[in-house]
């Protein structure tokens, strides 16, 4: 026997689903209002990459480091309305040749996103990789936990030539292409949710 659809579920689910459409249509609209205003000014961002170490443990090399964010009014704004921030960490392990370009050994990529949640008046940061999560109380605590690196894995020594010499290239950056599609549009034409840091360098040694 078929069975048949509810035309009352049907319609609640319509209504649900344009319920929350309109909601994330409504913040980005927010956001880029704020954006265009012309009361709006460019303030400083800044994402600093600093205190970075490397461990080696188990014959596997481990990465630990202190990234600052500073995030300006309009990325403010845009988790106030809901909007999740999502921060790509990019890592790349290279072997130093004198005559060539360096080669490539290793290249990771870890994302990481921030929201803002309205019930419990905090700060979520959700490692997409292994979905682990943390709430915090104060924006200040959040984007102290999404700037601790703590002990990532590298690259296993089994990779490496113990002759060779090898460099790490580390960045950090928001990722435009998580945001809304209203707001990638406006992240085109304006700075104000372009963020990231430069390459950060060093070699590869305890």
């Amino acid at each position: 026997m078929q069975a048949l659809s509810h035309p009352a579920s049907a319609a609640g689910s319509r209504d649900t689903g344009n319920r929350l459409w309109h909601a994330l249509l409504t913040a980005v609209l927010l956001v880029s209002a704020t954006c265009l205003s012309p009361a709006s000014h460019a303030q400083e961002t800044d994402i600093v990459i600093r205190d970075v170490r490397t461990e080696l443990k188990d014959q596997v090399w481990y990465l630990s480091a202190r990234v600052d964010y500073q995030l300006n009014r309009q990325m403010l704004d845009a988790l106030q309305n809901g909007i999740r921030l999502t921060f790509s960490l990019q890592v790349e392990v290279n072997q130093v040749r004198n005559w060539l370009p360096d080669s490539e050994v290793v290249a990771l990529q870890r994302e990481y996103e921030l929201s803002w949640q309205p019930l419990s008046r905090g700060y979520l940061v959700r490692d997409t990789g292994n979905d682990a999560q943390t709430a915090h109380s104060t924006l200040f605590a959040a984007l102290h936990e999404l700037g601790t690196i703590s002990s990532l894995p590298l690259v296993d020594t089994s990779l490496l030539d113990p002759e060779a010499r090898y460099e790490i290239n580390l960045r950090t950056l928001l990722d435009q292409q998580r945001l809304p599609a209203p707001l990638r549009m406006l992240a085109f034409w304006n700075d104000d949710f372009s963020l990231e840091s430069d390459w950060h360098q060093w070699p590869l040694e305890e």
